[in-house]
């Protein structure tokens, strides 16, 4: 078979993952993606066991296994990890994709009428200092000790004899899911949400230096705006639908779907995309291109 037939390149067969915040949206589909395309494990992670176990009924080839985790302890990070190498002594990749938006203060361009007093009373208001570091320490801090947590288990996935990762051309790898917002200049859903994720784009740069002599690769993925769990409130769902959007908003003229970030993560965990180290991949439908103040 040529290497460049599509099962070689963009199969994951064989492959050993863990996916936080697998029990619904983005999560959920990649583990799916890696389910249906010959993963052999992926270890699905997140706080709502009821919901892991209802992602796992779904797999078609019944590699998802559930773990119940809560990112932001230390932990519960490590009894994720103990029990996962209790099962597996190597993995090629871990996807942190857990996250939270915290208090949304504007998901829309603000009046150009709104004074400056007006718009600071709102802003402070708003957004309890709690609630704001929650946001950071969940979304930053979380995706850097799940690195952390899963750090020698990736490491194997390197070296070991039955990893696909074994012959060097497939690195184990750390994936970030960040935002398009983190490389804005807009308050959308809120100035602490973005920070968190222009936060975690720089998390996965420093990553992907200082572990590259490790042999551990980090990237992103970096979704522009997708109807999930965690925006189904804020954004109709048939926004999904071809045309149901202005260019001007995002020239797809959609918000994106499964197919979109699945197509992302298969690319980052394949051959496809082994060359790939410090990378930040837009998956927003050109949002960014045309709103870069905006989105």
């Amino acid at each position: 078979m040529s290497k460049l037939d599509v099962t070689q390149l963009f199969g994951v067969k064989g492959l050993v993952a863990v996916v936080t915040g697998a029990g619904s949206g983005l999560g959920k589909a990649m583990a799916h993606a890696l389910d249906i395309n010959g993963a052999a494990k992926v270890f699905i992670l997140g706080r709502r066991e009821s919901k892991l176990k209802e992602v796992a009924a779904e797999a078609k080839n019944g590699s998802l296994i559930p773990v119940v985790c809560d990112i932001t302890s230390k932990d519960s990070l490590q009894a994720a990890a103990s029990k996962i190498q209790a099962t597996t002594p190597f993995l090629n990749l871990v996807v942190a994709n857990s996250a939270i938006v915290g208090e949304v203060t504007s998901m829309a361009p603000r009046p150009a009428e709104q004074g400056l007093d007006e718009l600071r009373k709102e802003l402070w208001d708003k957004t309890p200092f709690e609630d704001a570091s929650q946001v950071l320490s969940t979304n930053i801090a979380g995706s850097y000790f799940t690195f952390l947590a899963f750090a020698s288990l990736l490491g194997a996935g390197n070296t070991h004899p039955d990893s696909i990762g074994k012959s060097g051309l497939l690195q184990s790898q750390f994936v970030n899911v960040t935002s398009t917002v983190g490389l804005s200049r807009a308050e959308s859903p809120s100035f602490i949400y973005v920070a968190s994720k222009a936060a975690l784009n720089h998390l996965m740069k420093t990553l992907s230096s200082e572990f590259s002599k490790h042999t551990i690769r980090a990237n992103a993925i970096a979704p522009g705006l997708f109807y999930t769990e965690m925006t189904e409130g804020y954004i109709p769902e048939n926004f999904g639908t071809v045309g149901a959007l202005p260019w001007q908003d995002i020239p797809a003229r959609r918000t994106g779907g499964q197919e979109d970030i699945a197509g992302a993560v298969l690319y980052l965990a394949s051959r496809a995309g082994s060359f790939l180290n410090g990378c930040i991949l837009l998956v927003d439908g050109g949002m960014l291109s045309v709103r870069p103040g905006s989105y």
